[in-house]
């Protein structure tokens, strides 16, 4: 089995379904709540609260943050501009 040139490791890895993933609909809707007109200058950090005070829940605040990078919509949110480097 050494000197065999042609092996390969037909190993099948473990099913990787996670059942506590967030569904499309979910990160769709994650989409449309961070781009309406009333969150979009805030970040993850307030949107969420905000929506727990009026009794909305979504996803956590870091789940927001990993939906919005994966879209590429993490970015200064607010009217202030960059720091200065």
């Amino acid at each position: 089995w050494r000197g065999a040139s042609t092996l390969v490791d037909a190993r099948k890895g473990a099913a990787k379904h996670c059942p506590h993933a967030l569904s499309c609909v979910d990160k769709e809707r994650i989409i449309a709540v961070a781009n309406q007109p009333a969150y979009q200058s805030l970040p993850p950090s307030q949107i969420v609260p905000r929506l727990a005070d009026q009794g909305i829940y979504i996803a956590s605040e870091s789940s927001m943050y990993r939906v919005l990078r994966a879209r590429g919509q993490v970015n200064r949110r607010g009217r202030a501009a960059a720091p200065r480097t």
